[in-house]
Order: C-alpha cells, then sequence, then structure tokens
C-alpha cells in the first residue's frame, strides 16, 4: 500500500480498527462428526482463502466454550502460523453456519463502525505485498508472525461509506474473476481431449482416410509386438551403488516419463547420474535412438522415445521395459500408438487383470498394434505433429493468459487501496471523525472491561 493516502483517508494501525484479536481453542479435535458435536477450525480450512467446511475437525463443547470460540457474522480467520507460502492467508466468515475457532489460527474482529471486509481486504493485499513475510520470524518449516507485530501493521482507513463501495466493488470484480478462472479451468481438459481424438483418428486410419484415395497402399494389420519390436526388455536392480553426482552416463527412471507426451522430462532435479564399471551387466539396457521406453510398475503405461537430440549414454532399471522397433516401422508412429486409447487400453486391461501392480515383459510381447504401410505412418507421424503444435500453441497462449489473470487480485486491491476503484464523493466527509469515533469506542471498551475485571477480583 502507497504512503500517499488518497483525500479523505487517514493512516493507523491494525489494533486501533479490531475490536479482538486471540487464539482458538485446544480442545481436542476429531476426525468424524459425532452426534452433539460441533465444527471447529483448523489451518486446512482457509487454505483456500474461504472458509471450507471440507476441511474441518469436530469437538465436544460445552456452553461456556461455544461463547467464547464461536464465529461472528464478519469475523476473519488468519493464519499466523505457516509455510512462506500460506502465511497471512485470510478468510471472511459469514454466518454460514456453526464453526467454533480453532487452534493455530488468530480471530479478528473489527470495530463495529468499520467495515470488518474492508478489514480483511487490506490484510489480503498486505499478504499479496509481502509484508507478512518482510516481519515474520522463521524456523526451519514454517514462519509465524505474533500479535504484536500483526497489531502494528499500517493500514490505509477511507470515510465508511466509501469502505461500503470499495468492498462492494470488489466483490463483484472478484466474482467475475472467479469466473474467468472457472472458464480457463476448462481449457487444459480440451486440449487433452483433443490430443487423444486426434491419436485415436490417427492408429484408425480416420487422419488419412482421404490422403489414401488413388495410392497404391497395402491394408493395415494387426501385428503382435513380436512383429514390432525386433528388441524387448526391461533395466537390472541394483543400480543404486553407481550413482553418482555428475558424469557423462544416465539412468532414466519413471521419474523422467510422462502421461500425454513421449518426450522426456531431464531436468536437472531429476537427473540421476551413474558411474558404471566396465562390463557390467545392466549394460544391455544402452539406450539408442528410436528405442521406445514403457513404465511398468506404478504408473503403468507411460511412453517416452528416445529421439535424435538425446545424446547422453543411458540406461533404464528393472522398472522401465525398453521396446526397440525393427527398421520397417516408424518409432514416432508406434509411439502414438501406444499412447492412444487403443495401446493404453491394452495396458489397463492387463494391468486389471491381474493381482500384480504392474506388466511383465510378456504383457509387453503380447500388444497388438494397427500397422500401416511405412509411408503412411510418416503421414501420420507427420499431421500428428502438425494438429499437436497448434494445441502447444495455444497451451502456451494459455499460459500466459493465466499467469495474467492470477495477478488480477493482486491489482484490483492495489488500485482499492490507492483511491482508484471507485469514485471519491465529497458527501463521505473525513475519516478522522471516523478514527476518532473508533478510538473513543475502544477506550469505552477497555474501560468496561478494567471495571468488569475489577469486580471479579473483589468478588473473590
Amino acid at each position: 500500500m502507497e504512503n500517499i493516502l488518497p483525500k479523505g483517508w487517514v493512516e493507523t494501525d491494525l489494533d486501533t480498527v479490531i475490536e479482538r484479536m486471540s487464539n482458538g481453542s485446544s480442545l481436542k479435535q476429531y476426525e468424524e462428526f459425532f452426534e452433539g458435536s460441533l465444527p471447529i477450525s483448523r489451518i486446512e480450512t482457509i487454505a483456500n482463502e474461504t472458509i471450507d467446511f471440507n476441511r474441518v475437525k469436530y469437538v465436544d463443547a460445552n456452553e461456556s466454550e461455544i461463547e467464547k470460540y464461536e464465529l461472528l457474522d464478519g469475523d476473519i480467520l488468519f493464519s499466523h502460523i505457516n509455510s512462506d507460502k500460506h502465511l497471512g492467508k485470510t478468510a471472511f466468515f459469514q454466518n454460514e453456519e456453526t464453526l467454533l475457532h480453532g487452534i493455530n489460527l488468530l480471530l479478528l474482529r473489527s470495530s463495529n463502525v468499520v467495515n470488518s471486509e474492508f478489514i480483511y481486504l487490506v490484510l489480503r493485499d498486505l499478504r499479496y505485498s509481502g509484508k507478512f513475510i518482510e516481519v515474520a520470524q522463521r524456523s526451519v518449516n514454517q514462519s509465524s508472525i505474533n500479535q504484536k507485530k500483526l497489531k502494528a501493521f499500517r493500514i490505509p482507513l477511507p470515510p465508511r461509506a466509501e469502505q461500503h463501495r470499495i468492498v462492494a466493488k470488489v466483490d463483484a470484480l472478484m466474482t467475475q474473476y472467479a469466473a474467468i478462472q472457472q472458464a480457463m479451468e476448462r481449457i487444459p481438459p480440451l486440449l487433452k481431449d483433443f490430443r487423444q481424438q486426434v491419436l485415436t483418428q490417427a492408429v484408425t486410419g480416420k487422419l488419412t482416410e482421404e490422403w489414401r484415395v488413388g495410392k497404391e497402399l497395402g491394408e493395415w494389420e494387426m501385428k503382435s509386438s513380436n512383429k514390432v519390436f525386433s528388441f524387448i526388455t526391461s533395466g537390472s536392480r541394483g543400480w543404486a551403488k553407481y550413482y553418482s553426482p555428475s558424469g557423462t552416463q544416465l539412468f532414466v527412471r519413471i521419474t523422467n516419463m510422462n502421461f500425454g507426451t513421449f518426450h522426456l522430462d531431464l531436468s536437472l532435479n531429476k537427473l540421476q547420474f551413474l558411474e558404471l564399471p566396465e562390463n557390467n551387466e545392466g549394460k544391455r539396457t544402452l539406450l539408442k535412438v528410436n528405442d521406445i521406453l514403457i513404465s511398468i510398475t506404478g504408473d503403468v503405461g507411460m511412453v517416452s522415445l528416445i529421439q535424435g537430440d538425446f545424446t547422453f549414454e543411458a540406461y533404464v532399471n528393472q522398472h522401465v521395459c525398453l521396446a526397440r522397433p525393427n527398421n520397417s516401422n516408424d518409432a514416432k508412429f508406434i509411439s502414438y500408438y501406444l499412447m492412444s486409447k487403443e495401446g493404453f487400453g491394452q495396458f489397463e486391461s492387463k494391468k486389471r487383470g491381474a493381482t500384480k501392480s504392474g506388466l511383465t515383459l510378456g504383457d509387453i510381447r503380447s500388444l497388438t498394434i494397427n500397422i500401416p504401410d511405412l509411408l503412411e505412418q510418416q503421414e501420420i507421424v507427420r499431421r500428428v505433429e502438425s494438429l499437436f503444435e497448434k494445441a502447444t500453441a495455444i497451451e502456451q497462449r494459455y499460459e500466459q493468459l493465466k499467469e495474467q489473470i492470477d495477478t488480477l487480485p493482486q491489482s484490483i486491491l492495489h488500485k482499492a487501496f490507492k483511491g482508484e476503484l471507485v469514485e471519491q464523493l465529497a458527501s463521505d466527509g473525513s475519516a478522522v471523525e471516523l478514527l476518532e469515533e473508533i478510538k473513543k469506542l475502544k477506550l469505552n471498551s477497555n474501560l468496561k472491561g478494567e471495571i468488569k475485571s475489577k469486580s471479579k477480583i473483589k468478588a473473590n
């Protein structure tokens, strides 16, 4: 938030506008609801910066505990102990249903002459701006902000009427933002479905149906793996003793493979180098260009292709099958076939048809693949790659838009607290009078609290 305040605004500390800041109940919590129990908040309850009643626990609370810890309409829950990424997350309670305030979250209850949702938005802006991280106390796996530091934060305070307009405008914009997000979330599944439809059209001959007209081509033939691959094997066990922090030999593992693409993920954090002795038995799985890799344990059915730009001396272990296509077939076409529903469906049926958690080399050898002439295989690959390139271009544009859209809440709040989001009206007056009213109310409340406390002491 900027130091230069809009006309009619004042700056104060958070403590001034907060009527109550307190820790939650430490009552024993239960995972499941039971008769007479009440839901209680936990850190996970506000993980998405909303109150999520699917992520609460349950407690057996008496009337006194309910009175002390029950959330009221307009209360704010604040994550004051969390990882850096989640520190300072807040959620606004709108009296949806009964919820008790649990340990590890702070409750903030604003003065009744301040719009509590406005204070909630201020806290969100402070988090987006990185202010909480700046003052947090760090430990190994988490950070924290104590109440003293939180109360000391300087915040802007506009006149009450302008607070209401800001809240209404932000709510409207956030509703639009949520609708945009929802629409954007449909794009990745659509692209995934598009790619799968392309593969289905490709391996069933529909993609090249018109292209085949007038050409002297043989019929498609369903062939067993033994007629498609010249070599099928899996890697050896016991590779860990040959691991090395660097080197020229590489160990390709399931972690380097993904569904939906035959490109290996060779990110630095996923590379495992080796130092193999001469004549090691595992060297029989030395990878060559056009080798196809299939995951046969865990996430069964991932397919990768060793392409011409792969320059490592690399090997696989027992969790990966190496299948080497013969020269009469296009390795990319075979890879696409195995990635299609026709190919992947065979992996799934063989995995489900047994009690084992993976596939054997016998399962791989029993696969069947519908094979056209080599010339048509190459045309299919060309067309698939052309269509996939279009999908990738859309995907890249989606990622760029998503990155921009994800920053909208920060931008909206930034404009709100610069006084640029709603019209400023002369009839609103100045927040100076509001601040004085808040201070008087707080002083009276504190005096009443002291009198009540002294009365209890005398009674005892």
